[in-house]
């Protein structure tokens, strides 16, 4: 596979992964929610697949670039549901800054 394919593949999952997010956000679930966890000079990026009580399922999102696994949960984990809540809601903060200097 050469470059410019390899970089439409990541590309193409990256908008997945997006358009997943999107939906979730506007139907008011975590689950199909992503959160991003820093990592060397990156971010791991994990998709929410189960929403508990005070937990919350996540899995690996891979093929959209560096694929950083965070060592201590591994391509799948239970993480503590405040935690993902904090992660996410930094991030919609940081889209809706974004998205608000566009329009001016």
């Amino acid at each position: 596979m050469g470059t410019d394919n390899l970089i439409q593949n990541w590309e193409r999952n990256w908008k997945k992964i997006q358009e997943k997010d999107r939906k979730a956000k506007e139907e008011g679930v975590l689950k199909g929610r992503y959160i991003q966890e820093q990592y060397a000079d990156g971010y791991a990026i994990y998709e929410i697949v189960r929403e508990n009580k005070k937990s919350v399922r996540i899995k690996v999102c891979v093929n959209i670039g560096d694929d950083w696994i965070i060592p201590y949960w591994g391509e799948e984990a239970t993480i503590d549901k405040d935690h993902a809540l904090k992660n996410i809601g930094w991030r919609d903060h940081m889209d809706n800054l974004v998205a608000n200097h566009k329009r001016r």
